[in-house]
């Protein structure tokens, strides 16, 4: 596993507090990182139920699991020889946030068509890390979803992608990789629940990374 220093924006008070970057993580690190996130995630499912939150309005990942992810990833496990590659953030001794990512069988759909890019399976932050106005739930840390993107356009990078990225957003993410990201929305595909498609081609690519 390859370690970065790196830093987050503690919300609370604006501090920056120190991290680390890991851009090839094991498959128990997931295990690791759900046995802390699920019952964060329990909490806040208490507190939408306790505040008559509609179903609609809760986080869209909160029925993720990693551990689950793990199980499906076992036959192609990260490594050398994996199209898979997960990356990680980790701060005060607790995953801060995932990404996995595929480098093959997601060919570019902007023009020209057909060029390799790095797909995004899944990315999503710590519970803690959500900001939930339903309950008055601000997130601890910002900045971990700008990074994990960053980590996977620089993959895109180094096996000759030229930062292409592809990913299908949950809809309450929509503005984060449209905006934020500076990602072109290619519309609802209707092969993918009907989600919204985005992607990230060459010259988006270099502006990110030169802006952020």
């Amino acid at each position: 596993m390859s370690t970065h220093p790196t830093r987050l924006k503690r919300v609370a008070t604006g501090e920056l507090v120190d991290a680390e970057l890991h851009d090839s993580l094991a498959l128990d690190d997931l295990l690791d990182a759900e046995a802390a996130w699920a019952p964060a995630k329990i909490e806040v499912a208490r507190a939408l139920l306790s505040r008559s939150v509609p179903r609609g309005e809760w986080p869209q990942s909160l029925h993720w699991n990693w551990a689950d992810k793990a199980a499906a990833l076992k036959p192609y496990a990260p490594g050398p020889l994996s199209a898979y590659r997960l990356f990680g953030i980790r701060a005060e001794e607790k995953w801060q946030g995932l990404l996995l990512a595929c480098c093959v069988g997601h060919p570019t759909r902007l023009r020209p068509t057909g060029r390799e890019l790095v797909y995004v399976d899944f990315v999503e932050t710590a519970p803690w890390n959500w900001p939930i106005p339903e309950i008055d739930r601000s997130p601890q840390f910002k900045g971990i979803g700008l990074q994990l993107v960053e980590s996977a356009i620089r993959w895109s990078d180094d096996l000759g992608f030229r930062g292409r990225l592809g990913l299908h957003s949950l809809p309450q993410a929509d503005s984060f990789y449209g905006g934020a990201c500076g990602m072109t929305d290619l519309g609802p595909d209707p092969n993918c629940k009907n989600l919204r498609y985005f992607e990230l081609d060459e010259t988006q690519a270099r502006r990110f990374l030169e802006e952020t």
